[in-house]
């Protein structure tokens, strides 16, 4: 029973109190165990881990749309420049007939060449078994090579638009610097004679 002092205080008797002390145990008690749950090491990693990767999934969200972007400028952009390097050559060999017929003259040749050159190549094969497997050892490493350069090429196709054009930009150098020997052999030789 609680009974008030003249003073104003409050006096309870022990019992009271005791319940008092034993309900503020109690409550203490569970806030100690939120307490600890809150701040235990595997909780805490739990929370980081899950906030971490809500963080990722946002920003690779976020910044999909944008490589996509990216990806499609730059393949058109390789595209355009292929195109462009093709019209090039097209117009310099359509400008340029003896150019033109000089190429499929060089290309007549060393498709003959290549196809002797093939027939020679086989029958040394045929007669050396042990240089023909290391042939076949080297076209298989060879062959990797190609496939790792296409697989390269696939994922850059403005690098593969720019090599087109610089191939293309090359030809038509040489071409041109052909024909420009040939006319200064010519000129040489009439004014030799």
């Amino acid at each position: 029973m609680t009974s008030t002092s003249e003073t104003g205080t409050t006096s309870a008797s022990p019992d009271e109190i005791r319940s008092d002390i034993e309900a503020t145990r109690a409550r203490l008690g569970d806030d100690l165990d939120e307490l600890s749950a809150r701040v235990s090491p595997g909780q805490v990693a739990g929370r980081t881990a899950h906030d971490l990767r809500e963080r990722v999934s946002s920003a690779t969200n976020a910044v999909r749309p944008k490589v996509a972007a990216t990806t499609d400028t730059a393949a058109e952009k390789a595209r355009h420049t292929a195109d462009q390097a093709k019209a090039t050559v097209r117009r310099q060999l359509d400008a340029h007939p003896q150019v033109a017929a000089s190429a499929q003259r060089a290309v007549s040749t060393a498709g003959s060449a290549a196809g002797t050159a093939t027939q020679t190549v086989q029958r040394q094969l045929d007669a050396h078994p042990q240089v023909a497997a290391k042939v076949s050892q080297a076209r298989d490493t060879a062959g990797g090579a190609v496939g790792t350069g296409r697989r390269k090429a696939a994922e850059n196709p403005k690098a593969t638009g720019l090599a087109a054009a610089g191939a293309a930009a090359a030809t038509l150098l040489f071409a041109t610097l052909r024909r420009r020997r040939r006319g200064r052999r010519t000129a040489f030789t009439a004014n030799a004679s």
